[in-house]
């Protein structure tokens, strides 16, 4: 989506800076401001590890900007961002993806205490799942029965997450899975089949712009 040239050890908040006005130079149409954006590795095509202002841009390597809706919640390197997406199996919908931050614990017993405060579903009827990192190419039709859900009372290295940028879908496990129609599940299908393509478009991007979709 845009292309930038810097030198190796130049602080991330001066990248920034540079990204943000090359952006408006170049016509990009996503408005980015120094303390609501984000810089990350690409790992393959995937978001990777979150670069905080005071640490210094490394190697040659290509670069996701995200912009944030708030300012940056990650204050040191010891915490793990995640992204959460929420399923609905009664409606077969997920709700638009959020993110909870972990700190110094990446246990299966604490991520599932910050879903419970997120959602204001009670802890023991959250139910949750690894997916891949972000970009998400997991159609709804199989996140129910694709993903291995766990509860709090699983094992606590059940998730293992390492790294930022993991999806974990979580749910209600009080809630049971809709009956699609034929045409219900022909619609989603396609909805979903148009929703993968277009994040397939933007994955393979330098210094992509991402959202989340």
């Amino acid at each position: 989506m845009m292309e930038s040239i810097v030198a190796e050890g130049t602080p991330v908040k001066e990248f920034k800076k540079q990204i943000i006005e090359e952006a408006k130079v170049q016509g990009i149409d996503c408005v980015l401001e120094l303390d609501k954006m984000r810089l990350r590795y690409k790992r393959e095509v995937y978001t990777s590890m979150v670069h905080l202002d005071h640490q210094v841009i490394g190697v040659s390597r290509d670069i996701y900007v995200e912009p944030l809706k708030g300012p940056e919640k990650i204050k040191h390197q010891k915490q793990i961002q995640v992204y959460v997406i929420r399923w609905h199996p009664s409606q077969c919908s997920v709700d638009p993806i959020e993110e909870i931050i972990l700190d110094n614990n990446n246990g299966l017993k604490h991520v599932i205490e910050k879903l419970s405060e997120l959602s204001g579903v009670p802890a023991e009827y959250i139910y949750c799942a690894k997916s891949q990192s972000f970009p998400v190419e997991m159609s709804y039709l199989d996140i129910e029965n694709e993903l291995k859900w766990c509860s709090i009372t699983s094992d606590s290295s059940s998730l293992r997450l390492y790294n930022d940028g993991y999806v974990i879908y979580y749910k209600d496990n009080r809630e049971t899975m809709k009956e699609l129609t034929d045409k219900e599940r022909s619609e989603i299908q396609d909805a979903e089949e148009a929703r993968l393509k277009k994040i397939r478009e933007c994955m393979y991007q330098p210094l992509a712009l991402i959202g989340l979709i």
